[in-house]
């Protein structure tokens, strides 16, 4: 497991955890020893001075290609580490603002989606980057002075890395087809998108409402579930289980779905502990 914030990227050996807590985590009285990370990758922004007029000193989001680990960070780069040597390899470089959210598309691709309005599009095997796309207009990015939208908060690929979801400050979900870089159809949303996770043959959605929305990939609403929080800020599905379990991460609880929009248990938390 890999956790991030305004510091250095940390990796934890779960299973070593769990071990060490006699597997009872929840409910236990034992008092656990402190927990050190497996690893602690050195981020290169924390080489350079901070200031008000300096990007954001952050990692807002993590994706792994292979052996590779990619953070997206609050100067607009994109660095990279080898997983085996903890070693930083890369530095992806073409957003103008912060870095937002990745995903791995498939084998060789990377995407990435900044407060700059773009979607961008890397082949890690070459440094280079293949596209950068334009939610706006439904086409590629073709110059710097082209009208851009708002910032884009978050994205996904699906299994085969032929279609990407994306959503952002514009109050939409759009569905791209990455071969031909066009947007196929728009989900507009009454607030604004912070999560999205594409399985099977439907996009599921959420942002600032207490809803997640399931969309058909023609755009159609599908249905939606009510959650217990009032912001949906993570999504992810268990495909191990069956049926399938998505869970829902927002600001005050996870939720935790069967068959797509049944609520079928809660994990709260107080005040204090926020």
């Amino acid at each position: 497991m890999a956790t991030a914030g305004d510091e250095d990227i940390r990796i934890w050996d779960v299973k070593g955890i769990v071990d060490s807590s006699d597997g009872n985590i929840q409910g236990s009285d034992k008092k656990m020893d402190p927990v050190k990370p497996k690893a602690v990758l050195r981020n290169p922004q924390a080489s350079g001075s901070r200031g008000f007029v300096t990007p954001a000193f952050e990692t807002n989001a993590l994706a792994t290609l292979g052996e590779t680990m990619f953070a997206a960070s609050g100067d607009g780069n994109i660095y990279a580490w080898d997983t085996n040597t903890g070693k930083q390899t890369q530095t992806l470089q073409g957003h103008s603002e912060i870095v937002h959210c990745l995903s791995a598309c498939g084998s060789s691709l990377l995407c990435s989606g900044s407060e700059d309005g773009t979607v961008r599009g890397w082949d890690p095997r070459t440094s280079s980057q293949v596209f950068a796309l334009n939610p706006l207009t439904g086409t590629e990015f073709a110059h710097e002075d082209e009208k851009k939208g708002s910032w884009i908060g978050c994205l996904c690929s699906d299994d085969s890395g032929s279609w990407m979801a994306c959503g952002g400050g514009d109050r939409y979900v759009a569905l791209w087809h990455v071969g031909s870089r066009r947007i196929i159809t728009t989900m507009p949303t009454a607030g604004t998108p912070q999560a999205v996770v594409m399985f099977e043959d439907r996009v599921i959605s959420g942002g600032n409402q207490s809803y997640v929305f399931h969309w058909s990939k023609s755009g159609e609403l599908m249905g939606r579930a009510a959650c217990k929080s009032k912001s949906v800020f993570s999504l992810a599905v268990n495909r191990a289980k069956s049926p399938h379990q998505l869970v829902a991460a927002g600001l005050t609880c996870i939720d935790l779905f069967v068959n797509h929009k049944t609520l079928c248990r809660s994990w709260g938390m107080s005040d204090e502990e926020m």
